[in-house]
Formats: C-alpha cells, sequence, structure tokens
C-alpha cells in the first residue's frame, strides 16, 4: 500500500525542526506534535475502518456474482442488486478517501453502476411480473413466459460478470482503488465529476479531515435532507406520476429518500447511533411506499414497450390513485417529518 501520509515519528521529527527554527516554546512545540500525532493517528484509523468496511462489501458482492449462473432466474437476483448497491454506495460516502485517483475512481463507480444497471433490468422481469410476484408470495416458483428477454438480460449479467472477474478487470480495480485510499486532506480534495447528486455530488459541502467517517456521514445526510424537504412540496403537488416529466420528479425524489436511509445504515454501521433507527425506520417505509408506485410505472413502460397500451393505462392509472391515497394518509401531518428527527 503506498503511504500518503507521514509516520508519526518522522512527523514529530518535521515538526519539531520547524518549531525551533522558528522560535517556539519548547512547551508548546511538544504539546502541537502530540496533538497532531494523535490526529495522524485518528486518520489512520478512520482509515482503515473505511477500508474494512469496503473490504467486507466487495467480498460480499464476489460471492453473489460467483453465484450468478445461466439458471439464475429474476427473482433469485434481489440480493446481488442489493450487495452491489451497497459496494457502489461505501464508495459514494466515502469518495474523498478513495477518489485521490479520480480516474480509477470513475471506472469503478462506472463499472458497478452497469452491473447494477445489468441486474436491476434482469430483476424487473420479476418486479413488474404481477403473476411471477403472486407465485413467489404464495411460496411457488414464478414463471416467465417471455423466454426471450429472459435469456437475453441473463447474457448482459453473464457478461458483465466476465467482465468483473477478468484480468485487469472490475474486481482488480477496486481493489487498486481501496489501495489509494487516503485520509482526507482538506486543503487538497480532488471532486470528481461523476459524483452522484445523490450524494456529495448534489451537496454544496465538503467532508472533514478531523471527523470520523460516521460524522462525514452525517454531513452529508443533513445537507441531502434539506434538499429533499426543498423538493417536497413540488412532488406533492404531482397529481399523476405516471407521466414522464412527472416520473423523473418522483423517482429522484424517492432516490434521494432512499440514499439518505442508506447512508445512516452505513453510518451506524461504523459508529452507533449516528442516526435514530425509529426515524430511518419510518423514511423506509415511506420510500417502500413510493417504490410500490414507481414498480406501476415501470410495468407501464414495460407494457407499452410490448405494444400493450390499455394494460399499460391500467397500470399508470393505479399508480395515480396508490400516490392519491398515500398524500390522504398525511393529510394535515409533514410526511418528512422523520426528517428532522433523524
Amino acid at each position: 500500500m503506498k503511504k500518503s501520509f507521514f509516520t508519526n515519528n518522522a512527523l514529530k521529527i518535521l515538526i519539531a525542526t520547524l518549531l525551533i527554527q522558528n522560535s517556539v516554546h519548547p512547551c508548546a512545540t511538544a504539546s502541537l506534535i502530540e496533538n497532531l500525532s494523535l490526529q495522524s493517528r485518528q486518520s489512520n484509523q478512520y482509515t482503515r475502518s473505511i477500508a474494512d468496511l469496503a473490504a467486507d462489501a466487495k467480498t460480499v458482492v464476489d460471492a453473489g456474482i460467483k453465484e450468478f449462473n445461466a439458471e439464475t432466474l429474476p427473482h433469485e437476483a434481489k440480493d446481488l442488486r442489493k450487495q452491489i448497491v451497497r459496494m457502489r454506495d461505501i464508495m459514494d460516502i466515502f469518495s474523498h478517501n478513495f477518489a485521490h485517483e479520480t480516474d480509477l475512481w470513475d471506472d469503478v463507480r462506472d463499472g458497478l453502476d452497469d452491473g447494477y444497471t445489468v441486474v436491476g433490468d434482469f430483476k424487473d422481469l420479476f418486479d413488474t411480473n404481477p403473476q411471477a410476484v403472486e407465485s413467489l408470495s404464495a411460496g411457488k416458483e414464478p414463471k416467465y413466459k417471455d423466454e426471450k428477454k429472459l435469456k437475453e438480460r441473463r447474457k448482459k449479467v453473464l457478461r458483465w460478470k466476465s467482465h468483473y472477474f477478468a484480468e485487469g478487470g472490475l474486481s482488480e480495480k477496486i481493489w487498486a482503488a481501496f489501495f489509494e485510499i487516503r485520509p482526507l486532506d482538506s486543503s487538497n480534495i480532488v471532486q470528481s465529476k461523476k459524483y452522484s447528486d445523490f450524494f456529495w455530488g448534489g451537496v454544496n459541502q465538503l467532508p472533514l479531515a478531523l471527523n470520523s467517517p460516521a460524522q462525514n456521514a452525517r454531513i452529508l445526510v443533513n445537507a441531502q435532507s434539506d434538499l429533499a424537504d426543498a423538493e417536497h412540496p413540488v412532488v406533492l403537488a404531482i397529481k399523476d406520476p405516471g407521466t414522464h416529466e412527472n416520473e423523473i420528479l418522483f423517482h429522484n425524489h424517492r432516490k434521494r429518500l432512499r440514499t439518505i436511509a442508506k447512508v445512516c445504515h452505513v453510518a451506524n454501521a461504523m459508529t452507533k447511533h449516528t442516526c435514530r433507527g425509529d426515524s430511518m425506520k419510518e423514511i423506509e417505509n415511506l420510500v417502500t411506499a413510493l417504490g410500490e408506485i414507481e414498480d406501476l410505472i415501470i410495468t407501464g413502460r414495460h407494457l407499452e414497450e410490448d405494444k400493450k397500451e390499455s394494460k399499460a393505462e391500467v397500470a399508470y392509472e393505479e399508480a395515480k390513485k396508490k400516490f392519491k391515497k398515500l398524500k390522504k394518509e398525511f393529510e394535515g401531518k409533514n410526511m418528512l417529518e422523520a426528517l428532522d428527527s433523524l
């Protein structure tokens, strides 16, 4: 691993030399050296904790990808999609620690995003199939009638899997990104143009060098919560979430709330009670309710692709009714109250 910060002894010698040259009192010198040494040890510890969290996530992802094969069915890809997105989330939450080599970080982020997309498209064959969902709920094996689409989407996942484990592929790039992880240096934070708008790319704040990873995650949660509060009235004013313009607003709002909950989970895994568990649960319940509406919209889009316009209209109408019902449940209440107590 590259040494990107001073060892404690080298740091002490350097600071002592500089301070003596500038005639600083020896007691003040000793105090400052110990303080900076402590900061160095904390930075080292914080960096290790992020690397450990990321390495654990990668181990889980590797196992999930290896299990995916030519017989895997869409409903069996649910866990893999969650595993990939958790790995991607960790890279996003701590992007300022990982992204000193921005080209490498961008490659890793793009690769994980590609995996999330192809696995998600494959899993959508289950999510948008009411009969398959009903069968699984009843403890039966779901059936997939569109064999052509099933094979095409599975093939894309298998192709991504091949690239992931190839020599010089995504798996090796992720390890390389881990070796580039460094403590934060507020005076030299590198911003990637690919930072997600739902993480650091969408806020006007930066993590602080002396903060713990959980404290910096909390800064991100607070900043994204402000954005969610600001856009919420616009989303509530939507009458039909199924139109293309409204779908984007609806999707982005749900995604922001989901991201806030996910960042809280990562933060709490590092430092307990960074976010309140009961408030997190309320947000997740809201995200689930919004997700059921979005699933109907996605179902409608797929039905349109299959030239089944009348069935698509039924799905869109159901999405509209569900959203109206959800707003009615929160009438006279703040739907995002949990954000304030998070």
